[in-house]
């Protein structure tokens, strides 16, 4: 079982045995396994070969500098941003993050390879990864980008419940990433699913969308959707 699935059935577990206790056990529980995503948004020239070299050496090196997970995706649809590519590197801490950040560029390895293939870097986020469900694999990648409070793990855990229970039936996987270290950019945060047919991923999104729970968790929290790109993973 991967840790997603895990980190879904163990909160389940917490709050259906602790009851009032399980805010503060499973806000505890999830900051313990917590983890931090390195994104950039980039210009890639070549993005075949760029794409071969990911899911040959490429892996291996990030690695060594504590990567605990390696993405690309192409921006398909999705505005101005169409034709670029979000690649994601996962640590287990901001410190561990800024550490891989400076170690890549002393891998002669890796920095010929940006070079080869016309990588051009336009942004870099940092971004928690707060919570998940279900499974980082699939064709096709959606961000959806958004505004509003910060929420609490506990609350998180809650909401995310609600949008799997209706997001599964489209997609693999569904991530939530709070922003740490994103610049004066409008949103704080962003879903980001994971699917093999995106029919299927926005029949369920509206059916999200048009169920009254959903209102009135954006309501509480202050929730706004800006934006939307549609991507073809990569890895």
């Amino acid at each position: 079982m991967n840790q997603p699935a895990l980190l879904a059935l163990l909160a389940g577990v917490v709050r259906a045995v602790l009851g009032s206790q399980a805010r503060e056990v499973l806000s505890n529980f999830v900051e313990a396994i917590m983890s931090y995503l390195y994104s950039v948004l980039a210009q890639v020239g070549d993005k075949e070969a760029f794409s071969e070299a990911s899911q040959s050496w490429v892996g291996g090196n990030l690695e060594k500098l504590g990567v605990r997970s390696y993405s690309a995706t192409e921006i398909v649809m999705g505005g101005e941003m169409a034709g670029m590519v979000v690649i994601g590197f996962e640590y287990d801490s901001v410190d561990a993050a800024m550490a891989g950040q400076a170690g890549f560029y002393q891998d002669s390895q890796l920095v010929g390879m940006m070079q080869d293939t016309q990588v051009q870097v336009n942004r870099r986020i940092l971004f928690q990864v707060q919570s998940e469900r279900g499974e980082r694999r699939g064709q096709y990648g959606t961000i959806l980008y958004m505004a509003g409070r910060p929420l609490d793990d506990a609350t998180m855990e809650s909401n995310m419940d609600h949008n799997w229970s209706h997001m599964q039936d489209g997609a693999n996987g569904l991530t939530w990433l709070t922003s740490i270290a994103a610049g004066p950019a409008p949103f704080n945060g962003t879903a980001v699913t994971w699917t093999d047919s995106l029919d299927d991923l926005m029949t369920a999104s509206n059916k999200l969308f048009a169920d009254p729970k959903t209102m009135q968790i954006m309501t509480d929290s202050g929730a706004q959707v800006l934006g939307r790109v549609i991507g073809r993973n990569m890895l």
